[in-house]
């Protein structure tokens, strides 16, 4: 079964999904920017429609704690756009890291994950349905960040929810090997961002491993021309790696949004995709990308009715 914040749901029910994304967060309160933030509902309803428009049915939304995740809005989103939403449980980049997790061994930031997948969030009945997105800063692991990451594998291992990770390049063996030690399965594993990294080989010594990556910020063509996510996906598939990649656009701020004249959250569908079907990707495989490995890897057999 597969845990959504209006409850359990087949894998066969999730269809078309977008791996990485976010709907309600706030990364003003440490960026200080003035726009790094997604609050009001009734603005980012009529983006998910428009996304939906395009056939997309699920989504995981992966906004951590610390993110000021609000479950509640993602409830309600849900409701009234129909789109299946698994929200997670986790901590992101060690500036926006609460003080209590300086003190805190892994164990217990693990027992903070394993509450939010199995008992509720923030005293509501819903559930987290992913460990994301675990973040490690560009160059190395900064402050608890490590820490957040074994706690994630720990969480994984005990439960069998899946990991998904905000991840550099520097740091993408290290992140994959520290989950593998901890007993995850690497088909539970999420390596996200290596779109935005054009080197075959690397990619190829990444999903050696048996772990997915995530071509996730479709459409942000000031890091990365989606003519080259394309190109990568299907140098993966003629690897034979169609059942290892995910896609999505990472939207995290709503200056993104189409009422700001961006391209939202319709990147994957509207730019990608067809550049993967021009450059000879077929329909199957593409629907890899976005239906059946989405619903293999945060599917858990442990979860019941």
């Amino acid at each position: 079964m597969i845990q959504t914040v209006l409850g359990n749901i087949e894998p066969s029910k999730l269809g078309k999904t977008l791996a990485h994304e976010h709907f309600i967060l706030d990364l003003d309160w440490v960026r200080k920017d003035g726009y790094s933030y997604i609050f009001d509902v009734e603005e980012v309803i009529p983006e998910i429609k428009q996304m939906m428009a395009q056939g997309i049915e699920s989504a995981f939304e992966v906004s951590t704690i610390d993110m000021k995740r609000d479950v509640n809005k993602l409830k309600e989103i849900s409701l009234k756009t129909g789109l299946n939403i698994v929200c997670s449980t986790g901590y992101y980049l060690s500036e926006y890291h609460p003080e209590w997790l300086n003190k805190a061994s892994e164990e217990e930031i693990a027992e903070v994950y394993i509450k939010e997948l199995t008992s509720g969030i923030d005293g509501s009945d819903i559930k987290a349905g992913l460990i994301a997105e675990i973040a490690s800063s560009p160059k190395e692991f900064v402050g608890n960040e490590k820490k957040i990451l074994k706690a994630a594998g720990i969480a994984s291992k005990k439960t069998g929810f899946a990991v998904s990770t905000h991840t550099g390049r520097v740091n993408a063996i290290e992140t994959i090997e520290t989950l593998l030690n901890e007993g995850v399965n690497p088909d539970k594993i999420i390596i996200g961002h290596q779109d935005l990294i054009d080197d075959h080989e690397y990619h190829l010594s990444l999903l050696k491993y048996g772990v997915n990556i995530a071509f996730d910020t479709c459409g942000k063509t000031v890091y990365m021309k989606d003519e080259v996510r394309a190109l990568n996906a299907l140098k993966l598939v003629e690897k034979g790696y169609e059942d290892h990649l995910l896609l999505s656009n990472d939207v995290s701020r709503h200056t993104y949004f189409t009422s700001f004249g961006k391209k939202g959250y319709l990147a994957v569908m509207d730019s990608v995709v067809p550049l993967m079907r021009e450059y000879g990707i077929k329909e199957e495989i593409i629907n890899k990308f976005l239906i059946d490995n989405p619903a293999r890897i945060v599917n858990n057999p442990l979860v019941k009715e």
